[in-house]
């Protein structure tokens, strides 16, 4: 019984230590369990964590992923939870890997289609992986032995290059042109001249066209 109540109280300390180093993060960062190397017992920070999320005061977004949530003022309190685009940028940052968009979730960033993506696909130079979302969403990281896909200067080009690859030359028809054309303006001529070198040449002649007229 003593052993049990001396637990508890552990439980209940390590929880309270957690609870202030959160507190003192800024609102909406994303944070891991292995965030907290100062308490020594991982099953202690789940515990923990589990605690706060069932407070209502984090909230988790996946397994081993969670928020300290920015809190609306327009809706009275509510807690507002991370678009799946900024969690898994920051599980890639974490990682160390590079991440870009692909397929059909690549076209709907740039107003391509308006089909909205469910899961999101992401091409990744580091490990494959399926992270399942709480609100039933996942996020896959796919890995591409295509290095030259992480190579573009501009997020852009990245972008516009990775969903013309995916649509195909059919699909780009005169709104694309016009679509990939406004999207365009935000890129130097630097930036172009530097990145039009590194997609498939039939991928390169289309935005070219695009860029000149």
């Amino acid at each position: 019984m003593i052993f049990l109540l001396e637990m508890k109280t552990n439980t209940q300390s390590e929880t309270e230590k957690i609870r202030k180093q959160i507190s003192d993060w800024e609102r909406g960062r994303i944070f891991f369990t292995e965030d907290f190397l100062n308490i020594r017992s991982q099953e202690s920070v789940r515990l923990a964590l589990m605690t706060l999320a069932n407070e209502g005061f984090i909230l988790r977004l996946a397994r081993g992923i969670y928020c300290y949530p920015r809190i609306s003022q327009d809706y009275a309190g509510t807690r507002i939870s991370p678009q799946p685009e900024t969690i898994a940028e920051a599980l890639a940052a974490r990682e160390k890997v590079r991440i870009l968009p692909y397929g059909d979730q690549a076209a709907y960033e740039l107003g391509l289609t308006s089909l909205r993506i469910s899961d999101l696909k992401y091409l990744t130079d580091g490990a494959p992986r399926k992270i399942s979302l709480t609100n039933g969403r996942k996020i896959y990281f796919n890995h591409t032995s295509e290095v030259k896909m992480f190579g573009y200067r501009c997020p852009t080009m990245q972008l516009i290059c990775s969903a013309i690859r995916a649509l195909g030359k059919e699909a780009i028809d005169s709104e694309a042109k016009r679509k990939i054309a406004y999207r365009l303006r935000d890129v130097s001529e630097k930036e172009f001249m530097a990145d039009i070198t590194i997609p498939p040449a039939w991928v390169k002649e289309i935005i070219m066209d695009i860029w000149e007229n």
